[in-house]
């Protein structure tokens, strides 16, 4: 078979699958998808290949062979962040997971994390509590996940605005290089000797399990932990606050699934954090690449062609989920494309879940009534905030009876 070494005409005009957000994106999604399970679309100026359904963009996430996480991170977010887990393949992948797993596997999250999360949330409630009103983007969704993150670390914070600033910072490398190139920098500089602190006298925090943690004699260097805390710091940080964003968003706007999780929290709450994460998921297109030219699922696709994973197509794909625009907290459905498929899966997954559901809950017991201020405030509406790749609402100014 000789291999494919163009591609067709772009299947839509008007819409840069990178750089521009569109306002009814998801329409966008599903008139391509009705097409084809896969769409050529605009991509930062060249032709790449869009993946719409839930069994292509599954198939995608699980064939590193074929699309392997190194060929677009060691060009995106290496320079940054350093040689971290998605850039990595093969045994160096598998021994750096292992060693960083445990930190994030379910048991542990309960035993180390579970115990932060809901004093954090009241803490920062406590704030903004007796207002009667607040924009809870900048007051509560920026702040809860980089505070978790930090104080799960062990970090002596004393400037959240600078944590929240390297945090920000560290995820817009492609549009502002020398920013977070700083941030990372700054990052290092500060975490660095906390780091050798902790190979002194280890603690019950991230990093000390994470410079202690120990497989059949294989651990982790100094570098390797600080590629990781500088991608944790960012992608366990910006990815859940806007996933919250989004699914306070979601609720506040549908005022009949709002009243239902009020009706039981603790029946509602996780599947309300679930149905968020399908119906609008803070990383909706995945960037990645083809390096060499194949046939894939009936699909030719030439040497170095950019792929796009629309996790949000297949989030919203019928064959799936029926009825897949209307948010209804009932459909008690888990997302998990939402986390990604495969050896480069989100580690964090059962932390972001326990983050979600704690603040979903400490919201909803401490601010009763909680509603939209301006039922047509646009603000609210999810949109881009890195790229077409992350989304969430700009604001979400809110009021509740006091």
């Amino acid at each position: 078979m000789t291999a494919p070494t163009v591609l067709g005409d772009v299947d839509i005009e008007g819409v840069d699958f990178a750089l521009e957000d569109h306002p009814d994106i998801h329409v966008v999604l599903e008139k391509l998808r009705d097409a084809g399970s896969h769409a050529i679309v605009p991509f930062a100026g060249v032709k790449a290949i869009l993946l719409l359904t839930n069994d292509l963009v599954s198939a995608a996430f699980k064939d590193e062979d074929v699309f392997p996480a190194s060929a677009v991170y060691q060009m995106t977010t290496g320079p940054v962040l350093g040689k971290t887990l998605q850039c990595m393949a093969g045994d160096e992948h598998r021994k750096n997971r292992a060693l960083v797993s445990p930190s994030f596997q379910r048991k542990r999250v309960t035993e180390m994390v579970t115990p932060l999360l809901e004093p954090l949330a009241h803490e920062i409630i406590d704030r903004f509590a007796a207002h009667g009103s607040v924009d809870l983007v900048a007051e509560f969704t920026t702040r809860y996940p980089v505070l978790l993150i930090s104080r799960l670390m062990g970090l002596p914070v004393q400037d959240e605005a600078t944590v929240h600033r390297w945090a920000h910072d560290l995820f817009y490398f492609p549009f502002d290089p020398e920013a977070a190139m700083r941030a990372s920098q700054d990052f290092t500089d500060f975490v660095t000797p906390i780091i050798a602190e902790r190979r002194r006298n280890p603690g019950d925090d991230l990093i000390s399990v994470l410079v202690t943690e120990d497989i059949e004699g294989e651990t982790l260097d100094d570098e390797e932990v600080l590629s990781f805390l500088r991608l944790l710091f960012p992608a366990g940080a910006d990815t859940t606050m806007l996933a919250l964003g989004n699914t306070l968003s979601a609720l506040l706007t549908h005022p009949d699934q709002m009243e239902l999780l009020r009706s039981d929290l603790d029946e509602h709450a996780i599947w309300a954090v679930w149905e968020g994460l399908r119906w609008e998921p803070p990383v909706g297109l995945l960037p990645r690449a083809c390096p060499e030219a194949t046939s894939w699922n009936g699909i030719d696709i030439p040497a170095l062609t950019p792929m796009v994973f629309s996790i949000n197509a297949a989030n919203r794909d019928p064959a799936v989920y029926p009825d897949p625009h209307e948010f209804d907290i009932t459909r008690r459905k888990q997302a998990m494309l939402s986390f990604g498929r495969g050896p480069h899966s989100c580690a964090g997954n059962w932390l972001a879940l326990a983050e979600l559901e704690t603040a979903l809950k400490a919201l909803l017991e401490r601010l009763p009534g909680l509603r939209l201020r301006d039922r047509d405030d646009t603000d609210a509406t999810i949109t881009s905030q890195v790229g077409v790749a992350l989304r969430g609402p700009n604001a979400l100014n809110v009021e509740w009876d006091l």
